[in-house]
């Protein structure tokens, strides 16, 4: 079974990213996921939405849905814009101390299970994939 829950950031500048947060961690708790696996997932919708503002409508503003799909063995959330955007870098490598860029696909990469981007119709949409783990007897129940 799946359900849906969707949120529509309309006109969003750069003060949006906070609701996005407080958004999914709220859906991802509806979802059934753990306090860790929700707050892994907010961190990486903050830095989609960081993108969608600042690579996809250079910082002005612009309109950005979220979804989130909840799965029998994973939750999805997909973060789309209209924006110009840019194309993904191949690989999401540790950024050195010093980079000023490449932190936010190396977040999504550590706090999700896959990463993925997609183009279509003039949208862009970075998806976010956190899959359900089984707790093991010997876990303290944080891995969902």
């Amino acid at each position: 079974m799946t359900a849906r829950q969707e949120l529509v950031l309309l006109g969003a500048g750069a003060d949006i990213a906070l609701e996005a947060v407080r958004w999914t961690e709220l859906a991802c708790g509806r979802a059934g996921l753990n306090a860790r696996a929700s707050q892994d997932l907010a961190t990486a919708v903050i830095e989609a939405v960081n993108n969608s503002l600042e690579h996809g409508y250079a910082l002005a503003t612009g309109d950005i849905n979220v979804t989130l799909e909840t799965q029998a063995e994973c939750v999805v959330i997909t973060v789309t814009d209209r924006g110009t955007g840019l194309p993904p870098s191949p690989s999401a490598g540790t950024p050195s101390p010093g980079a000023e860029r490449g932190r936010g696909s190396w977040i999504m990469q550590q706090t999700c299970d896959e990463v993925r981007h997609e183009f279509n119709a003039g949208q862009q949409s970075v998806v976010l994939v956190k899959r359900r783990r089984q707790i093991s007897p010997d876990s303290h129940g944080d891995h969902q």
